[in-house]
């Protein structure tokens, strides 16, 4: 047995005695909030259940005297057998269910064996699932819950329902209860329900939703087993909680999963790098922060770092030496980070114009110099600087390839790719096959730690051959669902994407009145992703036709989510 300091359950150090088997082998916070706990084995992770639970009745029963908790079926609830009975009065514990099938009951028969009858908690508390339709079921259990006194059942600032603990166990594939990837159910993510009628394979059921398991006050998930280690890699990876996997979207105010060293062995591989950062002074403040290029998880926490303070990185177009030396100088002179960015036109401007460009051959070379050229030069300068690649239309995709190609190479050589990010501007085709193909890119492009920028709807103008100057004006303004549905595709695969969504920028500078920004579409689009995923600000955008714009319609952005904003016309006008 070892005695050691540890940080347990409930905000406060305590002296615990763990069996070795059992002992905690690491415990680390997620950007997002959430905790992981690493225990050694799957007798550990029971423990550390028995732990939570009893951190959680403790906290409930000083604040209010009464404690709820629901629970699933499975494992999680055999765990809770070896609960310290002295420390728990269970007449002051009321149960509700986290999934049932109606008329089996086998999900209250375990709690009854396992969790009930060794800590004597009333009948009356025991608040199992009754006969009836799914529908009808589901509907009563609802009322019932919003029925009870607030010292056992209280209610988030929604109106939903919050129990103080809700316990659950995670499928190979990230099903949480009953929520399955991909099903009507997860997708009934922010209807404002929080009971389910469900159907499994013929078989009815009622389940909690999403929305009820965000609300509670603590959220407890388990996973043990070399066999979940993709699925808990994929659900670790913040900010892209999404229904292919149903666990990564569990984001409560007090969020804890209970891993095994084989669980979490995909994820320590990976070596994620996910700081928080929203609580830095300063983005020199980052870990790992360094002046030159940054690629993979450093460039990505300098973005969110961004999104949280509420300012936008510039992003300048770039055609020589001496213009990117102009963007390092004011970036120096500021002490901001800075995005060196290069169009398919600029690049093959920077190889010279009398190489052929047939196949975007100039273009590429044109592109991969300036980027060596940036990361020769950027650490000289003392701040951080991001390497992207501007719009690349359909036609244009052989420049982007040759682009990719080369930062495979170089990741291979160099552990990093040569850029920070590429952009692929997919809008004049159909809304479906942009994000298709953004989606199999960005596929190639996460092995790589690189970020995807994309666009949906329309920019006006005319940029490096692509003229959108004749465009019908609704063509300029985005939809919330057109948003969401790309983030629906690209969280599964990466979280290191940015959109950038149309809602009316036009490339150029234009007489006032011409354009019209409307800056509050990117709010409707940050508010439906966020009542889906039940948590704030999800999507990261990007300003395209930066020039020429109003500074309130560009504070307006920012306070959006807007990380990056095009600037192209007027510093070629300065130069």
């Amino acid at each position: 047995r070892l005695q050691r300091p540890f940080p347990c359950p409930g905000g406060f150090i305590r002296t615990v005695r763990f069996a070795a088997r059992a002992m905690a082998m690491d415990c680390f916070a997620l950007s997002d909030g959430r905790k992981v706990r690493v225990l050694k084995d799957e007798a550990g992770i029971a423990e550390a259940v028995c732990q939570e639970f009893v951190a959680a009745y403790k906290t409930a029963i000083l604040a209010k005297g009464a404690f709820s908790v629901a629970v699933p079926g499975g494992s999680i609830v055999t765990a809770l057998a070896k609960l310290p009975k002295g420390q728990i009065d269970g007449k002051k514990v009321h149960v509700f269910f986290c999934n049932e099938r109606i008329g089996e009951g086998k999900t209250l028969k375990h709690a009854m064996t396992h969790l009930v009858g060794p800590l004597g908690i009333p009948a009356s508390q025991v608040h199992g699932v009754p006969k009836g339709t799914p529908e009808g079921v589901a509907a009563s259990i609802e009322v019932l819950m919003k029925s009870m006194p607030a010292k056992v059942v209280g209610k988030d600032p929604a109106g939903m329902p919050s129990v103080d603990l809700v316990l659950l166990g995670t499928g190979e594939d990230g099903h949480v209860g009953s929520l399955h990837p991909n099903s009507a159910a997860i997708k009934s993510s922010g209807s404002g329900k929080a009971v389910l009628a469900i159907d499994e394979g013929g078989k009815k059921s009622v389940a909690v939703s999403l929305d009820f398991i965000c609300a509670a006050k603590k959220v407890v998930l388990s996973a043990a087993k070399g066999s979940r280690a993709s699925m808990v890699l994929r659900a670790l990876r913040t900010g892209s909680g999404c229904y292919d996997c149903p666990a990564s979207m569990v984001v409560g105010s007090d969020t804890t999963w209970l891993v095994d060293a084989d669980s979490i062995s995909a994820y320590r591989s990976k070596k994620v790098c996910d700081p928080a950062v929203a609580h830095l002074d300063s983005f020199w403040d980052i870990p790992g922060m360094k002046a030159g290029v940054l690629t993979g998880d450093l460039c990505w926490a300098l973005l969110r770092y961004a999104k949280a303070k509420g300012f936008a990185i510039p992003a300048v177009n770039c055609t020589t030496t001496s213009s990117v030396n102009a963007v390092l100088e004011a970036g120096k002179k500021l002490n901001r980070p800075v995005i060196i960015q290069f169009s398919e036109g600029g690049s093959a401007f920077f190889a010279g114009k009398s190489l052929p460009n047939n196949q975007k051959q100039a273009s590429t070379l044109g592109a991969i110099a300036g980027a060596l050229y940036v990361r020769a030069v950027a650490p000289a300068y003392g701040i951080p600087v991001l390497v992207h690649s501007d719009h690349c239309a359909k036609k244009l995709l052989p420049w982007f390839d040759g682009m990719l190609e080369y930062d495979e190479e170089y990741f291979k050589a160099q552990g990093e790719p040569l850029f920070s990010s590429h952009m692929l501007d997919l809008s004049e085709e159909p809304h479906d096959e942009n994000i298709g193909i953004c989606a199999k890119y960005l596929e190639r492009m996460a092995k790589v730690d690189l970020v995807l920028e994309m666009e949906i709807g329309i920019t006006g103008g005319v940029e490096d051959g692509v003229d959108n100057s004749g465009v019908a004006k609704d063509k300029l303004y985005s939809t919330p669902q057109e948003v969401w549905e790309v983030y629906e595709k690209l969280a599964p695969i990466s979280e290191k994407f940015t959109i950038a969504a149309a809602f009316g920028n036009v490339h150029g500078v234009y007489k006032p009145g011409n354009v019209v920004l409307r800056p509050e579409l990117l709010g409707q689009f940050q508010a439906h992703a966020a009542g889906i995923l039940q948590r704030g600000n999800p999507l990261s955008f990007v300003f395209h036709g930066g020039s020429g714009s109003e500074k309130e319609k560009i504070d307006e952005a920012r306070s959006y989510g807007v990380v990056k904003m095009n600037v192209d016309t007027d510093t070629q006008w300065a130069y």
